[in-house]
């Protein structure tokens, strides 16, 4: 398979919708993390161009991903209507509907899929130039003028919420070693492949440094799971090539790399994970004896009173739930400052996105949306059996699916903008390459295949 950009593929066709379309696409990705005004026009674009480049609707119509995605829409306009219509205030009722028109958003992942259907180059350009968004987006909210040691001893808030952050640095990491290859194929051999190695490991170091300094325990889990499903399937691929030099010296390179990187930097920063690890212990052991009247009002005992009452909340309503949006006033108006007030103010938010879709939709909303996300990890899949998914992006997303799955657990940014142009861009571009339109070659068809076949 090429590590290098498709160059069959213009970057500026020539057809002008066509045109439009790529403009769009490539803006989205480098500003998704970058700047939010020209990110919202590249979506603008390549959804306008999706349009008027007249796809087959009627096969879009049979793709069992986009019928759920319709279903599901259907039910966002319908529940976030009716529950507004049965809201106990004009307030209530504006936030239902404000918060139903933020869920809507997230179908647009589809026409990016558009954009990026049997083009598995374009999309690890895509990824790679996302990637670069968000590291210079983290460069430019860096205090330089008082920059210092220390500043690898606090936590990095500038940018993003620490745990948000975390998200972001963590599948930035997983995405830089996976698509290792592709980076180093934009440089020549010799003196510049060992450059585009040296930069690579350089942005990697980066990333898992942004990671620790995010001191988010949740982002920390949820990278460690998927490091080490991502250390398996890497390590299976390797032990299926053969006789394959190239390969068995980007092994010898990267093994190395991460692992000195990793002891590295928690060598350095002992203190500080030791610290995050341990200072809520005591929580967790009431937690599990089942002393719960005698939980603490910290990060870990707020986390499981805002569960407690999600718990409550959603048995009032099992099946529909509250409306979208609608958490934040539930937990004001819950009554209940000892377990839901965090010093000056209330919890924004249930901390766990699985709870809060339960609370704003209910069972049929839950259902749904796993429906969702399991038809395009199964369409992923079977992609991979057919030649049209690389292996190694195929590794890239199952790593990023269980890494969100677990971050999931611990908090909720779904309508969040950085968490938006995410899922538009990881589950449009699975999407498009689940559904390519051209026939691989054999060569693709030998070098693609599942996540865990060899690259």
């Amino acid at each position: 398979m090429s590590s290098t950009l498709d160059r069959s593929l213009p970057l500026v066709p020539p057809d002008g919708v066509e045109r439009l379309g790529l403009f769009g696409l490539y803006l989205f990705a480098v500003f998704g993390w970058l700047g939010t005004t020209p990110a919202t026009l590249g979506l603008a674009l390549l959804t306008l161009a999706f349009v008027l480049h007249r796809p087959d609707w009627h096969a879009l119509g049979r793709d069992p991903v986009v019928r759920l995605s319709l279903i599901l829409i259907g039910f966002l306009i319908v529940h976030s209507l009716v529950l507004a219509g049965l809201a106990p205030s004009t307030e209530r009722a504006a936030t239902i509907l404000g918060g139903g028109g933020d869920w809507l958003k997230l179908m647009l992942f589809i026409p990016l899929a558009h954009w990026c259907a049997g083009r598995p180059e374009r999309v690890r350009g895509l990824l790679l130039l996302a990637a670069l968004g968000f590291t210079l987006a983290v460069l430019r909210k860096i205090d330089w003028a008082n920059f210092g040691l220390e500043f690898f001893s606090t936590r990095f808030e500038s940018y993003l919420p620490a745990i948000a952050f975390g998200m972001f640095t963590g599948l930035g990491a997983l995405g830089i070693i996976v698509l290792r290859q592709a980076f180093w194929g934009r440089f020549a051999s010799g003196r510049l492949r060992r450059l585009g190695v040296t930069l690579w490991a350089f942005w990697l170091l980066f990333m898992l440094e942004g990671l620790l300094l995010s001191q988010s325990r949740g982002s920390w889990l949820a990278f460690i799971g998927a490091l080490a499903l991502l250390v398996v399937l890497e390590w299976r691929a390797h032990s299926a090539a053969t006789g394959a030099r190239i390969r068995r010296q980007g092994y010898r390179l990267i093994l190395p790399v991460v692992g000195l990187a990793l002891l590295g930097g928690l060598l350095v920063q002992t203190e500080i994970v030791q610290k995050r690890f341990t200072e809520h212990t005591g929580t967790v052991l009431e937690i599990a004896r089942g002393e719960t009247s005698a939980v603490e009002s910290d990060p870990v005992g707020l986390r499981f009173k805002a569960l407690l009452f999600a718990r409550d909340t959603w048995s009032e309503r099992p099946w529909f739930g509250w409306g979208a949006g609608t958490s934040r006033e539930l937990i004001a108006d819950s009554g209940r400052p000892e377990a839901l007030f965090d010093h000056d103010h209330w919890l924004p938010h249930l901390h766990n996105t699985y709870a809060e879709i339960l609370v704003q939709f209910g069972l049929v909303g839950l259902i749904l949306m796993t429906a969702l996300v399991w038809t395009l990890a199964r369409s992923g899949f079977r992609a991979g059996r057919a030649g049209r998914l690389p292996a190694d992006l195929g590794r890239f997303y199952l790593a990023a699916l269980v890494f969100v799955l677990i971050w999931c657990l611990f908090n909720y940014r779904v309508v969040r903008t950085d968490w938006l142009f995410f899922w538009i861009l990881v589950a449009g571009t699975l999407h498009g390459l689940s559904h390519g339109a051209d026939t691989p070659s054999p060569k693709t068809q030998a070098q693609a295949g599942s996540p865990m076949a060899s690259r």
